[in-house]
């Protein structure tokens, strides 16, 4: 059960009663950000195990020069309105054959010292008649799509989180349908609903450090009362953030030419939490059977997105949340930036996420004790020079290459999206990833 309230001059307030595995009710504050708005009659959000955690109440900002003032739909200049369209495509929700799968990862069972490149269903074919063409550097081509999500979850199914579920995708403006590209899944902050294509990273931005040479697929928060405003990163198992991914990269895979074996998620602040969650839980192609390792490691068949994984997920100021389902299904990368000020999401919560990815590539150590150096590339780009990212270099040495992982420690930044440093810097990660043999 959710109910709203209100406060002159303070942000709508939501308590829930959330049901524990124990089966204790528990009571949960949300403090929602201006403009949040919440699907109207939307049915009562059905009780989440363990859904207590940290609030991320924070929008968008721009940060040319790393400034931390919140301003929604700071991410620059926001294009035409693109065409509307439904996603038809079907989940591949289902274990895979033989009831298991054996992960790519750093235990030695699948690891693989390279990544081919291995093209969509999606290649060859034209683009979709609504798509819009791209003008570069801005914000028009993002195109708007929907699927419809069950309320299926990795847990019981959750009927109050069924419906549309909106997203844009944008292409290069010389799009080639033979070339598989990279695609990336940009994560909104908490702030307005329906705003996947003006609330995310403009990672696109070449003048800023980024690249059109992507597709990018920008994620509105969910239309619903599981989380108002923000992604549905408190519900654990429940949340209805697992289907989403298979649902829509069902679609972009088989609509665009897209390379499968460079997916990546990116995000700032709740979309942060998203990249550590999407990262963990989809790190790791399966393939059966299971053997011993992970058995031992306590891995199970994945239900959703069994057939594709997330190379790499890239967090600024996100979190990982207390309720994560846990062991990751395999190796990913990780970079993160995150400000030692930060008080709205606290730099430990996204050193946990470190450290988890850590345990999961089979490295040693941990943010503070592990071995690392320097990660060379941040010497240009502008706020992250002097050893401020570390590259983590207890790794095996086929993991240390495919799926590096980074720590970016600011200071004096706060929450801001430090979008002067996260733009140049996750394209300069990942053209590195791609770049690999």
């Amino acid at each position: 059960m959710k109910l709203r309230g209100s406060i002159s001059g303070w942000p709508d307030i939501y308590w829930s009663m959330r049901r524990l595995p124990s089966g204790l009710l528990a009571l949960v504050l949300t403090l929602s950000c201006g403009g949040v708005t919440s699907r109207s009659g939307s049915a009562p959000s059905t009780d989440r195990a363990g859904a207590a955690g940290a609030t991320d109440s924070s929008t968008a900002s721009s940060s040319a020069a790393g400034g931390a003032g919140p301003a929604t739909g700071g991410w620059g200049a926001t294009g035409a309105g693109g065409a509307t369209s439904r996603a038809g495509a079907e989940s591949s929700d289902g274990a895979t054959a033989n009831g298991g799968a054996t992960l790519s990862g750093a235990d030695g069972s699948g690891g693989s010292a390279a990544l081919a490149v291995l093209q969509s269903s999606g290649c060859g074919k034209d683009l979709p008649a609504s798509q819009v063409s791209t003008i570069p550097g801005g914000r028009t081509g993002y195109t708007e799509f929907h699927v419809d999500q069950t309320g299926a979850t990795l847990a019981a199914d959750v009927p109050a989180d069924a419906g549309e579920r909106q997203f844009f995708v944008r292409v290069p403006a010389d799009y080639d349908k033979a070339h598989a590209y990279r695609v990336v899944y940009l994560g909104s902050p908490c702030g307005p609903q329906h705003s996947g294509k003006t609330n995310t990273y403009p990672l696109f931005n070449e003048a800023q450090g980024g690249t059109e040479q992507v597709v990018y697929v920008g994620l509105s928060t969910p239309d619903n009362a599981a989380s108002p405003g923000c992604h549905d990163t408190n519900s654990g198992p429940l949340s209805q953030e697992w289907e989403a991914f298979d649902l829509i990269h069902t679609f972009v895979e088989s609509t665009y030419c897209v390379d499968n074996n460079r997916i990546y998620v990116a995000g700032y602040s709740s979309g942060g939490w998203l990249a550590n969650m999407w990262g963990c839980y989809f790190g790791g192609t399966p393939s059966p059977p299971f053997d011993k390792p992970d058995l031992d490691a306590g891995r199970q068949a994945r239900k959703f997105a069994p057939h594709w994984a997330i190379r790499g997920h890239l967090s600024t100021s996100g979190s990982l949340p207390g309720n994560q389902p846990v062991p990751c299904n395999g190796a990913a990368a990780g970079f993160w930036i995150h400000d030692l000020g930060d008080q709205s999401n606290l730099i430990a919560t996204n050193i946990a996420a470190l450290n988890l990815s850590l345990k999961s590539n089979g490295c040693t150590g941990d943010y503070a004790n592990g071995p690392k150096q320097p990660w060379a590339p941040a010497e240009n780009v502008p706020g992250l020079a002097g050893g401020i990212c570390q590259q983590y270099t207890g790794c095996p040495a086929d993991v240390m290459q495919n799926y590096p992982l980074v720590f970016c420690t600011t200071a004096g930044l706060g929450h801001g999206d430090q979008s002067a440093s996260a733009i140049p810097a996750f394209t300069e990660f990942m053209n590195q990833l791609d770049a690999s043999p």
